[in-house]
């Protein structure tokens, strides 16, 4: 698969701070979830679901981050 470049986002939408409030409540529960399955019962589900969870949310913020930082250099040169 190429790689492509991101597109420049022309605004911040509700979709997008909704995605990053997902991750940032997604990375909380991986981490809950790891720390349950770690103290009661050690399993191979139970930690990759907790480390999917926790880098699904890392992945979602950055991605956010990107997104705002290509918004925030358009807008400064827009004007």
């Amino acid at each position: 698969m190429r790689r492509r470049t991101v597109p420049v986002p022309e605004r911040v939408t509700a979709a997008d701070v909704l995605r990053a409030l997902m991750g940032l409540v997604m990375i909380p529960l991986g981490v809950t979830i790891l720390v349950r399955t770690l103290s009661i019962a050690p399993t191979v589900p139970g930690v990759l679901t907790g480390c999917a969870f926790v880098a699904f949310g890392v992945h979602r913020l950055w991605t956010a981050w990107v997104g705002y930082r290509l918004y925030r250099r358009n807008r400064g040169s827009a004007s």
